[in-house]
């Protein structure tokens, strides 16, 4: 059997497997439902993990014990417990326990520069992580949608129910916001909002997907829509401020890469803008951008270096 590399991005809706030859060429790329360890339990995401990963290499005639290196960037890797679940699941599998690197789906932007680095995503949930140059790992936020996740879709979908409620209770206007809500879910009594709220909060990504309208409400000059912009963006710069603040840089002046990513910060340039803004002010001198390499891509490059 040939050695290969393997990297994977595992969500909580999709999972994603990307393989290569030692030369780096492309072997294939392969996709199945998705996971977060934290939610969906061990024995579910070890299944997910083996209907993922096992028919690839399969198809290709590999065998995990002649992999050369394989990272596993997961969803709901969140403390050394989690990390030892996914471990052992691969570890189950035949994949050599020192070629084998786990980390956090998040995480993984961290490594593609040696240099102190940090990352902040907000997507449908939101968290911020650091590494500094010793190589520890710092994070703040993404714990729970209900606790925490501030400034993601879920955080902005929630704040627009809140609103429209307040503008139905006669509290506020939301000219734009309002209707566009009332048109596209039919949310428009309290009631019907309550039952909503309850039908879903914790099943994150409906509430989630109501921050496009927030954000198309926004672009078109409704005030509420632009105040859960303010504050969503003024969470995320919480996440990023409070993050560097434990990161042991020797000085302000230390050169610090910051990886802006998931789908609010990348599709909402508003949020975006307000974020960027924030950084420069706050921390002059980083340099801020969307990574050029997806997660995917990115956990092929670490296993690579893996030795």
């Amino acid at each position: 059997m040939k050695g290969y590399y393997a990297g994977l991005d595992i969500g909580g809706t999709n999972g994603r497997l990307k393989i290569c030859d030692p030369d780096g060429a492309v072997l294939g790329e392969f996709t199945a439902p998705g996971c977060s360890l934290n939610t969906d339990g061990v024995e579910k995401s070890r299944l997910r993990y083996r209907s993922l990963v096992l028919p690839a290499l399969d198809q290709l005639n590999l065998d995990p014990d002649c992999c050369l290196g394989i990272c596993v960037a997961a969803s709901g890797i969140d403390s050394p417990s989690d990390e030892h679940d996914c471990r052992s699941s691969f570890e189950e599998m035949g994949f050599p326990h020192e070629r084998l690197l786990v980390l956090n789906d998040c995480e993984v932007f961290l490594h593609m520069t040696e240099e102190p680095a940090m990352v902040v995503i907000s997507g449908t949930g939101s968290v911020c992580f650091g590494r500094d140059k010793k190589g520890s790992i710092y994070r703040t936020g993404g714990w729970n949608h209900i606790v925490s996740d501030e400034g993601s879709g879920f955080d902005m979908g929630l704040k627009v129910l809140k609103a429209v409620g307040d503008d139905l209770s006669g509290r506020v206007k939301c000219p734009v916001l309002t209707p566009l809500i009332v048109e596209e879910t039919g949310l428009d009594t309290l009631g019907k909002i309550d039952d909503f709220i309850n039908a879903n909060l914790m099943e994150k990504s409906e509430i989630a997907r109501l921050s496009l309208f927030a954000y198309q409400a926004a672009a078109r000059g409704d005030h509420e829509a632009i105040r859960i912009h303010r504050e969503c963006g003024e969470a995320l710069w919480g996440l990023i401020r409070d993050t560097k603040a434990k990161m042991n840089l020797k000085s302000p002046a230390d050169k610090l890469n910051l990886w802006l990513w998931g789908s609010v910060l990348v599709k909402n340039d508003m949020i975006r803008s307000m974020v960027e803004e924030k950084v420069r002010e706050g921390m002059p001198g980083t340099e801020t951008g969307i990574p050029e390499m997806s997660a995917l891509d990115t956990a092929l490059k670490t296993a690579r270096s893996l030795q």
